[in-house]
């Protein structure tokens, strides 16, 4: 008797490994991917305006020049002027699409299509926001370096590795958030 319940209990267990998702799950990843897109839609929209370009873009991308240069002044000579950085005869200008903006926009699109409290989702954005910026900071820092010490490899550098690199730790800082916050907070409950 022993010997054959150890095997019901092994396949009972594959059997539970391979069960097709139950409906309220499908409905939970579908709403998440309809919430999603559509904040995504809307914070893409409104960061896309000249209003935003003018109040958003601007002062983030001086801001990150301005930082950059102060973290790279220890290592040579560091110039900047607004967007403009120049590091050792390598220079740069801080663009748009290199704000930070962008992977804020994913991420918090993502806080707030998972279904969690507003508390929880005010959590996820004090915490992911900082942390996305901070990642696109240490982004900008090293691709500054890399351009002024490897100037061949630095688009490569810039277009295949960082850009998914920040993805990939959005979705870390995403995933933390969720962990620590929303799954944590239902454990405690149940």
């Amino acid at each position: 008797m022993g010997g054959s319940q150890r095997g019901l209990d092994r396949a009972e267990r594959g059997s539970r490994r391979f069960a097709p998702v139950p409906v309220s799950a499908g409905r939970a990843i579908a709403r998440f991917s309809v919430l999603f897109i559509a904040c995504n839609a809307a914070l893409v929209t409104l960061t896309s305006t000249a209003a935003a370009g003018a109040y958003l873009h601007e002062p983030m991308a001086k801001c990150v020049a301005f930082l950059t240069g102060l973290l790279l002044d220890p290592f040579g000579r560091t110039s900047v002027r607004g967007v403009d950085l120049d590091f050792n005869g390598f220079g740069v200008q801080i663009v748009e699409a290199c704000d930070g903006i962008l992977p804020a926009t994913i991420y918090l699109s993502a806080v707030l299509a998972f279904p969690s409290r507003w508390a929880d989702k005010g959590w996820g954005a004090l915490i992911g926001l900082p942390a996305i910026f901070l990642i696109n900071l240490v982004r900008v820092v090293t691709l500054v370096m890399i351009g002024a010490a490897w100037p061949d490899i630095f688009e490569q550098v810039h277009i295949y590795v960082w850009q998914a690199l920040v993805i990939a730790l959005a979705m870390v800082v995403w995933v933390f958030w969720a962990e620590r916050f929303v799954r944590t907070r239902l454990q405690a409950r149940s």
